[in-house]
């Protein structure tokens, strides 16, 4: 079992994780929202194109916390035995990767923690 100044500190770094993982969802949603809007008032293609571009690297992104938090998460688990999880965390465990006998979900496709 891990010291308890070790526990945490994961706890400290799976709050902030689910922290960024909520506003960078707000901030997907809402280049969801402007890119729909563009698409709707027949915006210039190149501008379209650049919001197209912005949302994939957001949801990149997104993706990339939610697996980041889904490790922590199952580290949390395994080394600070009977600890409970910080709010918003055990939504990272049904997310994809990185236990490798799940598939992998789109980041759009999971929760919000």
């Amino acid at each position: 079992m891990a010291t308890n100044d070790n526990c945490a500190r994961q706890r400290n770094l799976i709050e902030s994780q689910v922290a960024d993982f909520k506003s960078l969802s707000t901030t997907v949603t809402s280049t969801e929202r402007q890119l729909a809007a563009l698409k709707a008032e027949h915006a210039e293609p190149a501008t379209i194109a650049s919001v197209q571009e912005t949302l994939s690297a957001e949801e990149e992104q997104l993706a990339e916390i939610a697996a980041a938090g889904k490790a922590a998460v199952e580290e949390f688990q395994g080394e600070c035995v009977g600890q409970t999880l910080p709010p918003g965390a055990s939504e990272f465990l049904l997310t994809g990767p990185p236990t490798p006998d799940r598939s992998t979900d789109g980041p759009r496709n999971t929760p919000a923690p």
